[in-house]
């Protein structure tokens, strides 16, 4: 709804109001008395009323892409050793093109090197720390019972 409307056309109505009726006498003291008397009133309040808010605004946060990254809760994620996935029948005797990378390869065997390595050395250091504490409080449960 517009304001400007109601409010030119009552502006234009004051200003209507208070201007003299143009005589051929500029000094008429008729129109002079009128203009003293609205000049004295005081000035037109504009009273308007501002509508009520009817309504709500209700903001959800949506990830996008979340349905199709985000595992669900049943679903176990893929494990690392675990094979490719094919669209191949169980028994279907086609050979799929079968190529080797040698960085993958090497990689992987690394890994498995540096594991085995981190294995070992957590083992050894559990081993000393049970000929070193085994009578504490709390070891039996690292240690695992009486000495063998």
């Amino acid at each position: 709804m517009s304001v400007l409307a109601p409010a030119v056309s009552l502006v234009c109505a004051l200003i209507g109001a208070q201007l003299p009726v143009f005589t051929h006498d500029l000094n008429d003291s008729a129109s002079i008395a009128r203009i003293k008397v609205a000049l004295q009133k005081p000035a037109p309040k504009l009273v308007m009323e501002l509508p009520k808010a009817d309504f709500r605004v209700n903001i959800e946060v949506i990830r996008p892409f979340a349905d199709i990254f985000a595992l669900p809760p049943w679903v176990t994620p893929p494990g690392e050793f675990d094979a490719p996935k094919t669209n191949r029948a169980a028994h279907d005797g086609t050979i799929v093109g079968v190529g080797i990378d040698p960085g993958v390869v090497a990689h992987s065997i690394s890994r498995a090197i540096r594991q085995r390595r981190a294995h070992t050395e957590v083992i050894e250091a559990i081993i000393e720390y049970c000929r070193l504490h085994r009578d504490e409080p709390g070891a039996a449960g690292i240690c695992g019972g009486p000495p063998r």
